[in-house]
């Protein structure tokens, strides 16, 4: 009998403490629970945060292409690839083809991806006058009656300005040369 008697109160004891109890005291109702996570301790303090260093982020300006430099692109230059190669030293660029319509290369300021530019930049402007390529430049125009694109290659930013620049003076180049 005191077996049975012990095993129920052990019984009632594990079923109060799962089981939610409520106690009336004084005024305030206290809810008593049994966490599920044993190392959850609502009676204890929290524990603070530990400072960290503030650490300042340095603050990420896009790189963009510095002021074009005072050189003429056309005056004292023996031929179009001297002017291309003034017009990439002007604007800080990394290289500059000018590709026909349909990809081939109608003159470049040199590198080994001219004629690989050329083909796949040519048609593609033309197909997808928006499309945008990282490090990758297009804008197009017509000269004599043949559509051109030109095709910057720059890991910087080109202001709208510059562009317009860089496109006028391609014009300059092609007019004096061709």
């Amino acid at each position: 009998m005191i077996v049975v008697l012990v095993i129920a109160c052990a019984a009632v004891y594990v079923f109060l403490r799962r089981r939610r109890i409520t106690r009336v005291a004084g005024d305030q109702i206290l809810a008593v629970s049994r966490p599920q996570n044993l190392g959850y301790k609502p009676e204890g303090k929290p524990i603070s945060p530990v400072p960290r260093k503030i650490v300042p982020q340095p603050v990420q300006r896009p790189v963009v292409l510095p002021r074009p430099k005072p050189v003429s692109v056309v005056d004292g230059l023996p031929d179009v690839t001297g002017s291309l190669h003034a017009l990439v030293e002007k604007y800080s660029l990394d290289q500059f083809t000018i590709a026909t319509a349909d990809g081939l290369v109608f003159a470049s300021s040199g590198g080994e991806s001219a004629q690989r530019d050329a083909a796949r930049y040519g048609e593609l402007f033309v197909n997808d006058p928006l499309a945008e390529t990282p490090g990758v430049i297009l804008f197009g125009f017509a000269h004599k009656g043949s559509d051109l694109v030109g095709i910057i290659r720059t890991d910087l930013q080109v202001p709208e300005e510059i562009s317009r620049m860089i496109e006028e003076d391609t014009k300059d180049i092609l007019n004096r040369w061709i």
